[in-house]
């Protein structure tokens, strides 16, 4: 187990660096100069007396961003802007060069929790709903109630999320006004009682949740089902029967053994709502991890590019490995293995 755990970690941290190494290639290989950009941008605000000063600008800029040596005035080769990127992450110094460490944390720090809050429900309503419905059709393999969910959760999951974000939105959020099509609280919810802006933050909740549930939802029905329409047959199953185990009981015992698949599960589908999340925080305008990683490409930001996908790669990597333990947990005949 031990020795396991130090090869899967080591593992990780390469499989991280690697992921670093190609996100960092390719923004730097991108057909955008930062520093160009923000040189457009101040020029609305107070023009440019001449060309030279515009030049010396975006030189000033570059250099700002460590793409330019400022003694030499010769470009960074890439393999030096990534060994000092790389010992600035290692200290958690994910901001870059001349830039305020605090006000970067500080913007990761309002949107994390939209999307901790975003992500966390709609796992929460995908086993909720998942877990039961996959066990119901997987005791009932070829019924016409089986047919009906196969087919409608084959039509759901080729439903894409922008897509099924506009239809509720046109749906619930348009001229009926059942749910709000965007933000996360009331205007003046502030002045509210606590169980007041609780039930305000539900009621804005339910159809981002809805959307970022959906996929999830429909993979755990899939996996159940199949899970439990196997072990339908298994030895240990039959025997159960020839015993007279009450249906109850054989059904709790179906529903542990679908448990090991879902575990597995539950780690990959991380990297889905972190995906998602971009989708539906730009689709109902909340301030999330989705949204500030949508505007940092759009803004080509690499220093914020690079901070989310170092967070989001290793949460991903550290759920991946969770759920191999939980598996574990489920289902003590499994070995961990390198």
């Amino acid at each position: 187990m031990l020795r396991w755990l130090v090869l899967r970690i080591l593992v990780m941290s390469l499989t991280l660096l690697g992921v670093t190494l190609v996100t960092f290639v390719v923004l730097d290989s991108a057909p955008v100069d930062r520093a160009e950009i923000e040189a457009m941008r101040g020029a609305q605000d107070n023009p440019f007396a001449d060309p030279s000063s515009r030049d010396e600008a975006v030189w000033q800029l570059r250099v700002h961003y460590g793409m330019v040596d400022a003694a030499t005035r010769q470009p960074v080769p890439l393999w030096r802007r990534y060994a000092a990127w790389l010992g600035s992450a290692a200290r958690l110094r994910f901001a870059g060069p001349n830039e305020d460490h605090a006000a970067f944390w500080r913007r990761f720090a309002d949107t994390v929790p939209v999307t901790a809050w975003l992500g966390g429900l709609a796992l929460l309503v995908a086993f909720g709903l998942g877990l039961p419905l996959g066990a119901w059709c997987g005791m009932r393999v070829g019924t016409r109630g089986d047919r009906f969910f196969a087919r409608a959760t084959f039509v759901l999951a080729g439903v894409p999320e922008f897509l099924l974000a506009m239809l509720l939105v046109l749906a619930l959020a348009g001229r009926r006004r059942i749910f709000p099509a965007s933000g996360l609280r009331s205007d003046g919810a502030g002045e509210w009682s606590l169980l007041a802006q609780v039930a305000d933050f539900a009621w804005h909740m339910v159809l981002p949740v809805t959307v970022m549930a959906i996929l999830p939802a429909v993979l755990v029905v899939r996996f159940v089902r199949d899970s439990i329409a196997r072990a339908v047959h298994q030895p240990f199953a039959l025997s159960l029967r020839a015993l007279g185990t009450e249906p109850h009981r054989l059904r709790r015992r179906l529903l542990r053994n679908a448990l090991a698949p879902a575990a597995t599960l539950a780690g990959s589908l991380l990297p889905m709502l972190v995906a998602g999340s971009i989708v539906v925080e730009n689709m109902f305008s909340l301030d999330g991890v989705g949204h500030l990683a949508f505007t940092a490409v759009l803004r080509q930001d690499q220093a914020m590019v690079m901070a989310i996908v170092v967070l989001t790669s290793g949460a991903t990597l550290v759920s991946l490995l969770l759920s191999d333990l939980l598996h574990r947990a489920v289902d003590p005949r499994v070995r961990l293995v390198k």
